[in-house]
């Protein structure tokens, strides 16, 4: 008896187990729909549509998908569209009308580039600079040089097994319903704003946000959302060999079933879900904003408050030192709030996007002592370097992560021997400002590219060409179908212009970890033109300009191009390898010693 009940137990288990993996595989089957549909169906009369929007009318399809078959549910956007168990591109399409222009979606990119108003400004150029931008192409522009899609042409794509899709690409106008499209996003901000929590005590604005992300529905169309993006616009996709498939599958598992929202702590628990769905790209660019766009106002919903200290991973010792004084020296941290340190990296890097390890633990070591609640209180434990320990109890206040840019150092310093040190990325460097320290005395410059350098630096490196340079090229990927089938890129490159008078001098530049994206594509024109020694610890893997994808939930951002370097050699992931290698040891740290710029500084 006592057998048959644990056979019964198990077939009952394996049973349960098999329907929820069938119930995933039905949102996995919506989620692959969705984004070939959204992207690759030229629907006229979405044009216009937001990321907003699209988000939430993803949110009501993946609520009819519950009652209705797909067909039913995309109709509206793709009326032509049909399923079958194996690819079926002979069939015809509808009468076509005569004179009339098939019409596609062509893709420079996606998203857009997030410029400050502040830069428009001071760079009028940049005003009228947009990489990433959609537009619907008539198949007959022969100035577009991307692979198009053929004219009523059906397309079969696998969206779950013996299930395809098959759906055309380039259509006439007249093919489409305005009403239906126009109907549909009118019903989707209905039910979108329509949600709110069962808590009648909870503000307005908070009760929205608890009442969305307790419907399964806008969970999966979160997710939905995302996966589609990074599976047909990542420039990397190939090179980061994303098992984006099974990832989809494994992730829609915890969007379905995550329980009703009803606290700060779960929205916070979403936001950090959705971090450690995008982990495996190695995107240094890939920030999830704490912000939502709720009831027409844009907020940060999860305010983040930082503690008061500096924090580097050096060789798996993680150092740190208070930031209300500049001698403070270094301490190994040992615990925090009770737990080993190491076991908060852990967590850290989980919710970090990084191309390189190096700069993944850079990123996730300044997320140590963030909170979302003013004045939340981290109790550290750190042993100094004659090995006492010491109890720390440490609040986060900061409204930002502090800033660090070579504190200990002023921005321009001249050494004994005349060599003339300059903190790239401080915002007291500019071409006026160098130029006046260059006395006859000074035998040799030095800059510092560990951080960001600032966008005035492109000014000083003008005075180091002779003639004008090339700087690296930018290839933005065009994309007419599904999945970057048949991609084509679109390459540019801007040219530096050398300026006067010619610093003529012995240079060495400095990187790490830290260095990343400009400060990146700095040291390739660099490296390609002899500028100067590299010296330091490879770079972080990541430049190409930023793109933003302004979702209602949490925007997100991410390389929207590709760079090689100068040599064609691959630079994502890979990095900027110094021309000199410093190995430094956390005790470096300790005892106050800069193993880079001491080497830098007695270069002969």
């Amino acid at each position: 008896m006592k057998k048959n009940l644990i056979l019964l137990s198990i077939c009952i288990y394996a049973s349960i187990s098999n329907v929820m993996a069938a119930d995933v595989s039905h949102y996995v089957e919506f989620a692959r729909v969705y984004g070939i549909v959204r992207y690759f169906s030229p629907n006229p009369y979405t044009q216009k549509w937001s990321e907003s929007d699209w988000t939430k009318v993803c949110a009501l399809l993946a609520n009819r998908a519950e009652t209705q078959s797909l067909e039913a549910v995309f109709k509206p956007l793709a009326p032509s569209l049909f399923f079958s168990v194996v690819p079926d591109t002979s069939k015809e399409g509808a009468a076509f009308y005569n004179n009339s222009p098939f019409n596609y979606y062509y893709y420079s990119g996606s998203g857009e580039l997030d410029i400050p108003f502040l830069a428009k400004v001071l760079s009028p150029g940049l005003a009228k600079y947009r990489p990433y931008y959609k537009k619907l192409s008539v198949s007959n522009d022969s100035s577009n040089s991307a692979i198009v899609p053929v004219d009523g042409q059906y397309y079969s794509y696998e969206v779950s097994e013996d299930k395809y899709l098959n759906i055309q690409h380039s259509l006439q106008k007249e093919m489409f319903d305005s009403k239906a499209t126009e109907r549909l996003l009118k019903d989707a901000r209905k039910y979108w704003d329509g949600h709110k929590s069962e808590d009648k005590s909870l503000p307005k604005r908070r009760s929205v946000i608890f009442g969305l992300l307790s419907d399964k529905a806008v969970r999966v169309a979160d997710l939905t959302v995302r996966w589609n993006i990074v599976r047909h616009f990542y420039p990397y996709y190939e090179e980061d060999e994303l098992d984006w498939n099974c990832h989809l599958k494994n992730y829609m598992q915890e969007a379905v079933q995550m329980k009703t929202v009803n606290s700060f702590e779960s929205v916070l628990e979403w936001y950090n879900y959705i971090c450690r769905f995008f982990n495996p790209i190695k995107d240094g660019h890939l920030f999830v904003r704490n912000n939502m766009v709720i009831s027409g106002m844009q907020s940060t919903y999860l305010p983040e408050f930082y503690a008061a200290v500096e924090t580097k991973l050096v060789n798996d010792t993680l150092l740190i030192r208070k930031r209300n004084d500049v001698d403070e020296p270094w301490r190994v941290c040992n615990s925090i709030n009770s737990q080993p340190a190491s076991a908060h990296m852990h967590n850290c890097r989980m919710i970090t996007n990084a191309a390189t390890d190096a700069h993944r633990d850079r990123i996730a070591a300044g997320k140590l002592f963030c909170a979302s609640e003013y004045n939340t209180p981290f109790i550290v434990e750190s042993s100094g370097l004659s090995g006492d320990t010491r109890l720390d109890t440490l609040y986060a206040r900061l409204p930002e992560e502090p800033s660090f840019s070579q504190q200990t150092k002023p921005s321009v310093q001249k050494y004994d021997n005349g060599i003339l040190y300059i903190d790239a990325a401080s915002s007291d460097v500019n071409e006026k400002r160098v130029l006046s320290e260059l006395a006859p005395d000074v035998k040799g410059l030095c800059f510092d590219l560990r951080g960001l350098p600032s966008l005035q630096f492109e000014d000083v490196l003008a005075h180091l060409i002779v003639s004008d340079v090339k700087a690296p090229s930018t290839e933005v990927p065009i994309n007419c179908f599904p999945f970057q089938k048949n991609i084509t890129w679109r390459t540019g490159a801007e040219t530096l212009t050398a300026k006067s008078p010619h610093i003529d001098l012995p240079v060495t530049f400095l990187c790490d970890a830290s260095t990343v994206s400009w400060g990146e594509t700095i040291l390739m024109i660099v490296r390609q033109y002899g500028l100067g020694e590299i010296i330091g610890q490879t770079t972080a893997g990541t430049t190409g300009d930023m793109t933003l994808f302004n979702l209602p939930l949490f925007p997100f951002t991410m390389t929207g191009m590709r760079m090689r370097c100068m040599d064609g050699k691959p630079h994502h992931a890979n990095g900027i390898v110094p021309d000199k290698i410093v190995t430094v040891y956390a005790n470096d740290y300790l005892i106050n010693f800069d193993g880079i710029l001491n080497l830098a500084l007695n270069v002969k």
